[in-house]
């Protein structure tokens, strides 16, 4: 660089010691494409237009060299610097990014640290900034150097850089090079002689090593990728136009306003001139011009969201986007599958008039209705036209084109939208596994990578792994590109039960994976995804055999009922079907009872009379359900009705429940109704806990409603009742013993009543109590582990005795534990 001639200003300190600047810029910036990104990022914030980037010349071989002569220039038309921007510019980890505040394009900046100058310390040891405000130039030279020679051990410690004033001649002279190199940066630079002109331009000389990593079209991604995805930004290196992201996507449909496509400004009978570009006649906002665009794939999940967002609406005055923070100007939100996909850059110069005074966003005035209803026919065409692809998509759309050369979009685009959500979050989702488990995987990278090759082919492989029962029914592997399907799952496991075909279990695994990425591409949130897939989850392990959830599930299903009033109906009929019963929801009557239960009677209790209940839940806003709310008649009549044998109320709990004197035991003592009992939840959760411990019949149930009336009387009918089962607990490992010895007997099924007649101890207890207490390890471990019926005594044992044994001791704990 030529001698600097120009008037010193001021001495800058630089308040930073060699460590730090090597800590930060060696840590966060291992990329020469990542620092020259920075200092793009710079120019953003400064509220720039157009960036031109002149990279040093090349050697023979076309390779970056280390020993250049040149340097390397990154040219803006931003706000440019005066004094106090370039002590804020060296306010290292304090930035208050006055360049952005002095912007003529008002932006969120991206910077926040005020370290991005340092980034340039991984590439040269010079840095340069030469700016431009009106007529004044002044120029700034880091030498690092310098830094590393003082070797500060203290940040109260400072080095001093010289902030020089030169005058236009000097200027052109210190960036000279530039004129052959990029004659249209030349031209940004000196071409423009009216006071407001302003610029920067930041230079990089003295080369490390790491310079010579820098590749051409590597530097071209990262700042395509990194770019706005609307067109008030563009960046040139050496003289080429770097393409935005979203020039490379696929479109549906592309509006000029005004343009015969453009119906929505017929319908509303606006104006439409065509000359050598078109425009629309808004009424009360004058001449708006733009295009409306919507893409087959979603504009958000990319890196350049870092600079602002990338769909909706961009209402342009004099060149400046007024509703940044605003995505739909005012309108009501467009829930619908479209709106990620869509874009509508408008100019609109008429609203100057009506702007607020920050410049942000627009007062209400005449014709603001006008133009929101444009905006929102605009719209509307780009969504018909989107759904309109959409259906032809889905009409041509096959599953088994997974495991094709040519899958559908509809397949692909919800694995990467998938894949980028958890890429962003850096975790899990339900289904798919994050690719950033490696330590050293840059995720951002390697999905740029790999996302062409996912498009081709998502799923290259899909295979069974044993994951355990209560792991998910799949896993996608995103780096392997493989479909894992977990055949512990019971759904899974129900889908391949004979063994032969196992193409049923691919196609639903592939379903549920494109089923999570259609969620994460309708802009729902990860924690709402990962609760509904849950819920489904749960769904599918019911649906994969008629029988009841497990303990566990029950349990989990009544605390949820203490505080979710809608899921309270709902646990009634699970918890007792897991006790035995049948369960038939409202009675067959509109008006009638919630639910009617049946007992389910096996042989063995043919000289027990079968009986039936129904039931009420009550649900209320308040701490407990208050006595005018319980309507004793009502019930009585819907007993009646459905010839059933007790009836019960069920609530979280009642006012008075435990007060003789309160007005719902008043209430109940006035009345006849002897067949009626008032149930808790807490009740169902004992009887439950009761249940998969000891094993309880459905005759004890019976007694506790013969002889049960209030809560009191409940209370103390299953005190009673736990008393009487840990007294006569059944000798479960005498019971499993027997049934593993009948097991040799290959020509009969093991039975539980030929081992309870082998055995004189197992005698003292009824078949029923045996069956009740094997229905509740059933209960506990699963029909995994063993499967019961009682109507014939016959078990099934899938592990041996003292596995199972093991088992439940184990999953007793845990259950223990929910509380």
């Amino acid at each position: 660089m030529q001698e600097k001639r120009g008037k010193e200003v001021e001495q800058i300190p630089v308040r930073i010691s060699y460590d730090i600047i090597r800590l930060f810029s060696e840590g966060l910036y291992k990329s020469p494409h990542k620092a020259v990104e920075e200092l793009v990022s710079n120019s953003y914030d400064a509220g720039a237009r157009n960036v031109r980037i002149v990279l040093p010349r090349r050697n023979p071989v076309d390779q970056p060299s280390a020993e250049s002569t040149d340097s390397l220039w990154v040219v803006d038309d931003g706000s440019g610097m005066g004094v106090d921007g370039f002590r804020d510019l060296w306010r290292v980890a304090d930035s208050k990014k006055s360049r952005f505040t002095n912007g003529t394009a008002k932006r969120p900046p991206i910077g926040q640290f005020g370290i991005g100058k340092l980034a340039a310390y991984v590439l040269a040891w010079k840095l340069t900034h030469i700016s431009r405000v009106g007529s004044r130039f002044l120029l700034t030279e880091m030498d690092f150097h310098k830094i590393a020679s003082v070797k500060q051990n203290s940040n109260s410690d400072s080095v001093n850089v010289a902030l020089i004033e030169v005058d236009r001649s000097t200027a052109m002279s210190l960036l000279s090079e530039i004129q052959s190199r990029d004659p249209i940066a030349w031209e940004s630079l000196f071409g423009n002689e009216t006071q407001a002109s302003s610029w920067t331009a930041t230079g990089l000389s003295d080369f490390k090593d790491l310079y010579a990593r820098l590749k051409m079209g590597r530097l071209r991604w990262v700042l395509s990728t990194g770019l706005p995805l609307q067109s008030e930004f563009k960046i040139w290196i050496d003289g080429d136009l770097v393409q935005s992201s979203k020039e490379r996507l696929p479109r549906i449909q592309e509006i000029q306003l005004g343009s015969t496509e453009d119906t929505a400004a017929t319908n509303l009978g606006f104006t439409v001139h065509k000359n050598s570009s078109t425009w629309v006649e808004v009424p009360g906002v004058g001449r708006v011009s733009g295009r409306a665009e919507v893409f087959q794939t979603s504009l958000g999940g990319t890196k350049s969201e870092s600079l602002g967002r990338s769909h909706g609406f961009f209402i342009r005055v004099r060149g400046r986007v007024i509703n940044l923070e605003d995505e739909l100007f005012g309108l009501q939100t467009q829930n619908h599958s479209a709106w990620p996909r869509f874009i509508l850059e408008m100019n609109a110069d008429g609203l100057h008039g009506h702007l607020l005074s920050s410049r942000e966003g627009v007062k209400d005035f005449d014709g603001l209705d006008q133009l929101r209803g444009y905006l929102q026919g605009l719209f509307n065409i780009c969504r018909s036209a989107f759904e309109s692809w959409l259906r032809k998509e889905n009409e041509k759309l096959d599953l088994m084109q997974l495991l094709s050369d040519s899958p559908s979009v509809m397949i692909t685009e919800p694995i990467i939208d998938t894949l980028r959500q958890i890429i962003k979050m850096k975790s899990d989702s339900f289904y798919m596994k994050t690719p950033c488990g490696e330590k050293d995987r840059d995720c951002e990278k390697w999905l740029a990578s790999n996302e062409e090759q996912i498009r081709k082919a998502p799923i290259k492989d899909t295979n069974f792994k044993k994951e355990g029962f209560h792991a998910p029914a799949l896993r996608y592997l995103p780096v392997s590109q493989a479909l894992s399907l977990n055949p512990d799952h019971p759904f899974v496991d129900k889908l391949t039960e004979s063994g032969r075909h196992k193409d049923p279990a691919k196609l639903f695994g592939a379903s549920e994976l494109l089923l999570e990425g259609q969620l994460h591409g309708r802009g729902l949130s990860t924690d709402m995804i990962n609760n509904l897939l849950h819920d489904r989850d749960r769904i599918l392990r019911l649906v994969a055999g008629n029988t009841p959830p497990t303990a566990v599930e029950v349990l989990r299903q009544l605390k949820e009922a203490q505080k979710d009033p809608l899921a309270l109906e709902r646990v009634i009929g699970t918890v007792f079907q897991t006790l035995g019963f049948e369960y038939q929801r409202n009675g067959g009557h509109a008006s009638g009872p919630d639910g009617v239960l049946y007992a389910k009677l096996g042989k063995h209790k043919k000289s027990m009379a079968a009986y039936s209940l129904v039931y009420d839940a009550k649900q209320t806003d308040q701490n407990s359900v208050p006595a005018d709310k319980i309507d004793f008649a009502a019930l009585e009549s819907f007993r009646s009705d459905e010839d059933a044998d007790h009836a019960f109320f069920l609530a979280h709990s009642y006012a008075g429940e435990s007060d003789s004197d309160s007005r719902l035991i008043e209430k109940f003592n006035t009345t006849d109704y002897k067949k009626i009992t008032l149930l808790k939840i807490e009740h169902l959760d004992r009887l439950v806990r009761l249940h998969y411990r000891y094993g309880v019949t459905l005759t004890e149930l019976r007694e506790i409603f013969a002889q049960s009336r209030t809560v009191i009387d409940v209370n103390s009918a299953l005190g009673t009742l736990k008393d009487q089962l840990e007294e006569h607990e059944i000798p479960l490992k005498i019971v499993l013993d027997g049934l593993e010895e009948a097991k040799s007997d290959r020509l009969a099924v093991p039975n539980y009543n030929v081992v309870r007649a082998k055995n004189d101890s197992l005698m003292a207890f009824e078949p029923e109590r045996l069956g009740a207490s094997l229905k509740g390890v059933e209960m506990v471990l699963e029909k995994r582990w063993l499967e019961v019926d009682e109507d014939s005594g016959q078990v099934i044992m899938h592990q041996s005795s003292d596995e199972i044994i093991k088992a439940l001791k184990d999953k007793m704990t845990d259950l223990d534990l929910l509380d």
